[in-house]
């Protein structure tokens, strides 16, 4: 099931992890910078993506990276997408609530996805065809229609806030409680978990929900995003689902 390639991206996933966690107990070393409202940089984001960076040209040498500091580096089709700290005011003001998200691109297709989020002790991988894993416990989502059900949604300054306001009105009207967690990983994480039912947000960076997306996939959920050639160069509307939540819900997907 779990290949070399995965094996690889589960083991620098945590080591990545690791030298995050250690940085931020040394809270001079953070050198914390504002990239624009809720939006910060710290020394751990950009040591984390150098390791990843590392670690997968030593394992493809060439390869197309993207990563959410370091941009589009490497030509081809295949790119792996990284985000090297999901949820950085999160992890800067010391909760739990950050992930290390690696997801990889054949150019078709999502082949691999990791998430690990280290404070929650919770590691996520799949590989495409061959289903979804949180903890090694192999997760597949029940079909039938979940009561009560929850959504998680995010926000950025990139969305009116007016559509984000909107957006809660129309779960609300459907009966639909609604969660904010300030990271994207994390709310792909709760749908496995199941903490809730759903995840949506309406201007989403491909390094926060690449891996997201193939986990829900493979656990036998539903995505919907841009085409991968524009998601790749901008941000999309993206909704995530298990297998039992309502469909159609208006002003959400």
């Amino acid at each position: 099931m779990r290949d070399d390639r995965l094996n690889s991206m589960l083991d620098m996933a945590r080591e990545a992890g690791i030298i995050a966690q250690e940085m931020r107990t040394r809270p001079d070393s953070l050198k914390i910078q504002e990239k624009g409202p809720m939006d910060l940089l710290t020394a751990a984001d950009l040591a984390v993506e150098a390791l990843l960076r590392d670690r997968i040209q030593a394992l493809e040498p060439g390869v197309a990276i993207l990563g959410e500091e370091g941009g589009l580096t490497g030509t081809g089709g295949e790119i792996w997408i990284l985000d090297p700290i999901d949820g950085t005011v999160n992890f800067s003001r010391g909760t739990p609530n950050w992930a290390i998200s690696i997801g990889r691109f054949d150019g078709i297709a999502l082949t691999h996805g990791v998430i690990h989020a280290p404070d929650l002790g919770m590691t996520a991988w799949a590989r495409r065809g061959l289903g979804c894993y949180l903890n090694d416990r192999l997760v597949t989502f029940d079909p039938a229609v979940v009561d009560n059900p929850i959504m998680a949604l995010g926000y950025s300054p990139r969305t009116p806030l007016q559509d984000y306001f909107d957006e809660i009105g129309a779960l609300l009207d459907a009966g639909i409680e609604h969660r904010r967690y300030g990271a994207a990983t994390i709310c792909f994480l709760g749908i496995l978990a199941g903490w809730f039912d759903a995840f949506h947000e309406g201007e989403l960076n491909i390094w926060d929900a690449a891996a997201g997306l193939l986990l829900v996939e493979e656990a036998g959920g539903v995505t919907t995003h841009d085409p991968f050639e524009a998601f790749i160069t901008g941000p999309s509307r993206v909704t995530a689902r298990n297998a039992g939540f309502p469909k159609g819900i208006t002003g959400i997907s």
